[in-house]
């Protein structure tokens, strides 16, 4: 999912389970623990959705995958490993495809999302981001010793980082973003990662809630109205201030075009690939958790209590589109023209387009 709200309960909860010391004797991993069977699973609390070939794939609560393989009117439950929350799901083909979670968790697929193992979870990441910024400080560079700090700060009570996104410009190169400045690379389908923790201008280590690719760019939507921009000379990502001041949730695009939604409505685009950023005016007062370029031309954006906005096509404004029942909504994927299907703490939801 790619709303920050699930994870700040979360970490809450297991502390107060640690706290009164009923977590150390009823406490089973659940990045070694499979997801369980669960009935009705269309209904279950899902946070992220996305096409992979002729099929839907969606992810939720406590490790829940499913799959639809027709257009998202029935859903079947497939295998997970783990039991820990997954907040989305990226494919970069029809077969090769990545979710992300809480306590770091990355799973792979590599036959469209009927089979899924785990490539990477909080405890391996810890491990690496301390030999990274280890080896970096020993070679003198003055910046390590502060970000060693700051993930052992991170790690200090276990693998709570959540992986919040994950984005594949293929099916070998792609980034992983979450809490705390927390992102890391692979360059080989996920096989390895590096940390690009230090190659971001985030010295706040801001959270980053998603990332998206516009034309040939690719941005990180992040809090406090801060947008990060992927210069592929410098192998870094930029910090771009939009003017906003509260927290970006979702970012898309399309060619020149960028648009981040976040809290209470709130949209910002930018024309020129993230150069400069007005306001757009939504209409509504609900946190926008998804927003992405149609194959009508248009921008769809989708709200936490499950509103659909259409914009018109110079994304100069937005209009409601009625929705068959009542929901809410987290992300959202686009399978064939004039619908679209949505997923949300309430299960999955098929929208016409008005």
């Amino acid at each position: 999912m790619r709303v920050v709200h699930k994870w700040l309960f979360v970490v809450a909860l297991s502390a107060s389970l640690c706290a009164s010391g009923f977590a150390d004797n009823n406490f089973r991993d659940p990045l070694t623990q499979p997801a369980a069977e669960v009935g009705r699973a269309a209904n279950s609390n899902l946070s992220g959705v996305e096409v992979a070939g002729d099929r839907l794939i969606a992810v939720g609560a406590r490790g829940l995958i499913i799959v639809s393989e027709d257009k998202g009117a029935t859903w079947s439950q497939v295998g997970s490993p783990v039991s820990t929350d997954l907040l989305a799901v990226h494919f970069s083909s029809d077969m090769q495809g990545w979710a992300v979670g809480h306590e770091g968790v990355v799973l792979h697929t590599q036959d469209g999302g009927t089979t899924w193992e785990k490539q990477l979870d909080g405890n391996q990441t810890e491990t690496l981001l301390v030999e990274h910024f280890k080896k970096l400080d020993a070679a003198g560079d003055e910046q390590a010793a502060a970000y060693l700090d700051a993930v052992k700060l991170n790690y200090v009570d276990g693998p709570e980082q959540a992986l919040m996104d994950v984005w594949f410009a293929d099916d070998e190169n792609g980034f992983v973003v979450g809490t705390f400045g927390t992102i890391l690379a692979t360059h080989d389908g996920g096989e390895t990662w590096e940390s690009w923790m230090e190659r971001v201008d985030n010295p706040e280590l801001l959270h980053y809630n998603a990332i998206s690719a516009a034309g040939g760019d690719v941005f990180v939507a992040s809090e406090r109205g801060v947008v990060f921009k992927l210069d592929p000379a410098q192998r870094r990502f930029l910090q771009i201030e939009t003017g906003y001041s509260g927290t970006f949730f979702n970012i898309g695009g399309a060619g020149s075009t960028v648009i981040a939604v976040g809290l209470r409505g709130t949209a910002y685009k930018s024309n020129d690939a993230g150069r400069s950023w007005a306001p757009v005016q939504t209409g509504i007062e609900a946190a926008l958790t998804d927003v992405q370029h149609l194959q009508s031309g248009r921008f769809l954006v989708v709200s936490l209590d499950g509103q659909a906005l259409m914009s018109n096509n110079d994304l100069s404004s937005f209009t409601p589109l009625t929705t068959s029942r009542l929901g809410r909504f987290s992300s959202f994927a686009q399978q064939v023209p004039g619908a679209f299907v949505a997923v949300g703490p309430t299960g999955v939801q098929r929208v016409n387009l008005h």
